[in-house]
């Protein structure tokens, strides 16, 4: 009986012990631990790449302009206010200038009116300074439709106008857009024509060589994908709307 005790006496002095010994060893890692943190230096953050941004693209910028109708221009003679002012196309190509009447516009560069206007008012002014400024190009516009950020009608700043540039400027592919079978529309009445582009390997592979130019009145359309195309049409399928009609079908006897 008192051998029995004496294993259950020892029994438990080593669960103490032991119970004791982990708490110590416990204790210690923490201390470690957290003498670690007070000795280690602050982990140095690395400084994320730096991002670079594209300047924005004005479209056309740089290149040779034609005047047309709609355009808005700002034409300022040098201490002659009567002479000056802001003026607009009109369906006939032509500005109404006060005092000199009707001058054709349409068709010439800014250059080209500038000296046109100098000429004319020769006979009212000694030696007439002009400038003529383009506030709002409105004759030369070229569309953008399907997968874009921004589809729609876009201004013309130069007789021509890139595709690269007008889809940056539309606010690229969206991520549905097959950019290998985009296709640009030349609306001629007598000749219309379609052209088959590789846009992916304009934007992201750098074939410049395969830009192509636009002119005035040329639609770009860039489709969608295949998948996407079946992704919309199940979403309608499966819509409250079109569900409650063909459970109006079944019930009516439209389709049974």
């Amino acid at each position: 009986m008192t051998s029995k005790r004496s294993m259950i006496v020892v029994g438990l002095m080593l669960i103490f012990f032991f119970i004791n010994v982990a708490s110590t060893m416990a204790y210690d890692l923490n201390e470690a631990g957290q003498e670690e943190e007070k000795v280690a230096p602050p982990a140095v953050q690395e400084k994320p790449a730096p991002v670079i941004l594209e300047q924005p693209v004005i479209v056309g910028e740089g290149k040779a302009y034609t005047l047309g109708k709609e355009d808005v221009l700002q034409i300022v003679v040098r201490n002659q206010p009567e002479f000056s002012g802001q003026f607009v196309i009109g369906p006939d190509g032509k500005i109404q200038y006060s005092f000199v009447g009707d001058i054709e516009s349409a068709g010439l560069t800014k250059e080209e009116l500038k000296e046109k206007l100098i000429k004319e008012l020769d006979r009212f002014v000694k030696l007439p300074e002009v400038s003529v400024a383009i506030i709002a190009y409105r004759s030369k516009n070229v569309y953008v439709m399907g997968a874009v950020g921004r589809p729609g009608k876009y201004p013309m700043k130069g007789d021509i106008i890139s595709l690269r540039d007008v889809i940056i400027e539309s606010g690229m592919p969206t991520e549905v857009a097959a950019l290998r079978r985009v296709h640009i529309i030349k609306p001629d009445p007598s000749d219309p024509t379609s052209t088959k582009v590789n846009l992916y390997a304009i934007l992201y592979k750098g074939k410049l060589e395969d830009n192509f130019d636009l002119v005035p009145g040329d639609i770009v359309v860039v489709p969608t994908t295949f998948f996407s195309q079946v992704t919309r049409t199940l979403d309608k399928l499966l819509s409250p709307v079109t569900k409650a009609l063909v459970v109006d079908e079944i019930i009516n006897g439209g389709i049974f």
